[in-house]
């Protein structure tokens, strides 16, 4: 039972539980996970047998721990007549106080066992069906390391896998339908997870139907028989071929593999700069990166244009995406990267309380001796005239003392950007806020996709409204990274207007594979701190240096041309031609034709901004820069083809995914749709929203209709 205290049921309350037991009625309140759960709110028999559903009584509990072998959540079994019936539990802070409730821990879920896999790293690893089944078969197979996932049979793509990365994984199905349907969702998982070697055991005709590791062997099947059925188990190819056939086709292809993010093609300082963030923070190398990139290409874009060889300028300014999910530490990242420009703009702030005060006594000054003019009936127009033209323009307000901001609307930018900085940054790690905000609206979507669109090609910014008038807006540069998770992404990568329009031609996507469950800690060393100084001082030094500027204008940028060098103008040619060979209709990249043809142009972009990063002065790009561009540029190619193969851009699948888990977790034959609407996935919770995933699920297999009036749908698992 893990860590439930075993002592007697009727023993005086201890401080702790008489507080739990004062807590109000749960209603409406604001939570969180208390994760690891501290030593002194573990929970006892008693906590979890008051939750006892109907007709069942409380059997055992079994503990998920961290790496490190903190509990973390508990899953719970009741049996009664009619079966099992298992609920995780989790500790729940409200309003500051804590108490357990059956509540599932958000995904990706940590696995069974976490701590003995991590304190076994060469063992090879048995995966069974529920944690009873994990604890018998450990005491069969002691070279084994044995787990399970959170959630039971329908939830294996709710746990995080990547656990699994270089290891040997043997599973052991329960020998029933649901077992199956287990089995081939997870080898395919598993599988995409990069697991080494991945077999399945084969369960001989005969063997009781449900029947599992914990439950007795066969009459005359030994102990060494089932040994040998271990041993002999089958590779994942021999398996999935005969599991799928007939069965339910899975909603997504496996994910490939992602590329390592070329890192080295960043150059000495930024690369330095990405190893020493990713080791600190422990996160993948590509999140570094486009933190890293990004940051730079807003600090290089305002001093120069790369002169393309067709003889167009274009800005250095780039837009990116990265996509991750929850607790994969984006945030922080961008911190490590970002510092510089929170440094930077805190210097403007503390410039601009005096800029302003003086800004106001001036203004304050002028406008009073203009109303004096004004007002002087002595004066003829000639007079007034004169006087006016003598007093001069009114006292420019000081630029807005930011650089970046997280979320914009079009009219917002054109109406602050008068008086703001000329080189600006959108910059967020809570990407929701960008994609989900007023300026990607139903409404305003398309003028946004265009005003950033523009912005990225360099053209000024042009406004019109009948209470303002005409503004227009020449040298401005906007650069742009955003990281959202995995469903955000989806919606927004997939959206067809924004994709009509150009606009995701123009952005540089990343969505690295999750290192959980290896970041152990590590204390920061000073190589990495040195690192990261070393890259934000250059920064800075680009930050402080004096813009270029239009004569007579304090926000108009004339950035100069960089010239790429006829080495470097080669290869980018070659770079471009052998691009365009792959994008007609049979070619590798037609499914990313948009993007694959503007790639090129943001070789040219990255290689100009790594020019500036190495030498503010540099008026040419020469043949390094670009090479190390190319690769880059190769990168992103590959990872936008990555992500279009496997369908991982196509909210409808994504959202239908989410109700296959939601189906699995209930573990029922049958389901009302008007239930499943009522209390299914949040994003589905509409008639017509419901409606077209089951559809999905129908047409994939999952699903038929069980009866029309009133409306079931059986889940067919894995027949």
């Amino acid at each position: 039972m893990g860590e439930i205290a075993t002592t007697d049921p009727f023993r005086p309350l201890a401080p702790a539980e008489i507080a739990l037991a004062a807590l109000p009625i749960r209603g409406e309140r604001e939570e969180r996970l208390v994760m690891p759960v501290p030593a002194d709110m573990r929970p006892t028999k008693a906590t979890f047998a008051r939750f006892a559903p109907r007709g069942t009584t409380f059997t055992e509990a079994n503990v998920f721990r961290n790496e490190r072998g903190d509990p973390m959540f508990y899953s719970v079994r009741y049996d009664g007549p009619e079966g099992k019936e298992i609920r995780p539990f989790c500790l729940v802070e409200r309003d500051g106080c804590a108490e357990w409730i059956p509540k599932a821990p958000p995904a990706p879920r940590i696995i069974y066992n976490l701590d003995k896999l991590t304190d076994h790293p060469a063992a090879p690893v048995l995966v069974c069906e529920g944690e009873l089944t994990a604890n018998a078969a450990a005491k069969l197979f002691t070279d084994y390391v044995t787990t399970t996932t959170s959630g039971g049979a329908g939830a294996a793509g709710k746990s995080d896998l990547s656990v699994f990365a270089g290891r040997d994984v043997t599973i052991w199905r329960d020998n029933d339908e649901p077992g199956e349907l287990y089995e081939t969702e997870f080898c395919r998982r598993v599988l995409a997870a990069g697991a080494k070697t991945v077999r399945a055991v084969a369960i001989p005709d005969g063997f009781p139907i449900s029947w599992d590791l914990a439950d007795e062997p066969p009459a005359g099947v030994t102990l060494d028989d089932l040994r040998r059925m271990l041993e002999e188990a089958a590779p994942i190819g021999e398996v999935t071929a005969g599991a799928a056939e007939g069965g339910p086709i899975p909603l997504f292809p496996p994910m490939p593999k992602a590329d390592p993010f070329p890192v080295e093609a960043l150059g000495p300082l930024l690369a330095r700069a990405v190893r020493a963030i990713a080791a600190k923070v422990q996160v993948p190398d590509a999140i570094a990166a486009q933190s890293v990139l990004s940051t730079t290409a807003l600090a290089t874009q305002a001093h120069a244009d790369v002169l393309l060889p067709y003889g167009q300028a274009r800005p250095l300014s780039c837009f990116f995406v990265t996509i991750a999910g929850s607790g994969e530490r984006k945030s922080t990242a961008d911190n490590e990267a970002l510092w510089p420009l929170a440094k930077r703009e805190r210097v403007l702030r503390e410039q601009h309380i005096d800029e302003i005060k003086e800004w106001r006594l001036s203004y304050a000054a002028w406008a009073a001796e203009k109303r004096k003019i004004e007002a002087n009936g002595k004066l003829d127009l000639a007079g007034r005239r004169s006087s006016l033209s003598a007093l001069g323009d009114e006292p420019e307000k000081p630029l807005e003392p930011f650089i970046t901001s997280g979320d914009i609307t079009f009219e917002g930018f054109a109406r602050v950007w008068p008086t703001a900085h000329a080189s600006l940054g959108i910059f967020t790690a809570e990407g929701g806020t960008f994609t989900g905000g007023h300026g990607l609206s139903d409404e305003a979507r398309l003028r946004t996709a265009a005003a950033l669109s523009e912005l990225w090609d360099g053209k000024p910014i042009k406004r019109i409204r009948a209470k303002d008038g005409v503004s227009i807006l020449p040298g401005r540069r906007l650069s742009l990274h955003v990281m959202v998770q995995h469903e955000v992404a989806a919606q927004f990568l997939s959206d067809p207007l924004l994709r009509d329009q150009g606009l995701l031609s123009r952005i540089l996507v990343v969505a690295p594979d999750s290192i959980a469950g290896s970041r152990f800690y590590r204390e920061p060393t000073m190589e990495d701190e040195k690192a990261i100084r070393a890259y934000g001082a250059r920064i800075l030094t680009l930050l402080e240096q004096p813009e270029p500027l239009a004569v007579g204008s304090r926000n108009e940028l004339q950035p100069r041309a960089l010239i790429i060098g006829p080495a470097a103008s080669e290869l980018w040619r070659a770079f471009h031609d052998s691009i365009e060979a792959q994008v007609g209709p049979d070619g590798a990249l037609r499914p990313i034709r948009d993007f694959a043809a503007k790639i090129a142009e943001h070789a040219a972009r990255i290689a100009g901004v790594l020019t500036i990063v190495d030498n503010g002065a540099a008026t040419t790009i020469e043949v390094d820069a670009m090479e190390r561009a190319v690769a880059l540029a190769d990168f992103y190619v590959s990872e936008a083809v990555r992500l279009a193969q496997a369908s991982r851009t196509d909210p409808r699948l994504i959202r239908a995914q989410a109700l296959l888990d939601w189906i699995g977790d209930r573990r029922a034959d049958t389901l009302a749709f008007r239930d499943m609407v009522q209390l299914g996935p949040s994003a589905l919770r509409t008639k017509a929203a419901m409606e077209e995933s089951v559809a999905i699920l129908i047409a994939h297999g999952w699903l038929e209709e069980a009866s029309p009036r009133p409306r079931r749908l059986r889940f067919m698992g894995g027949r």
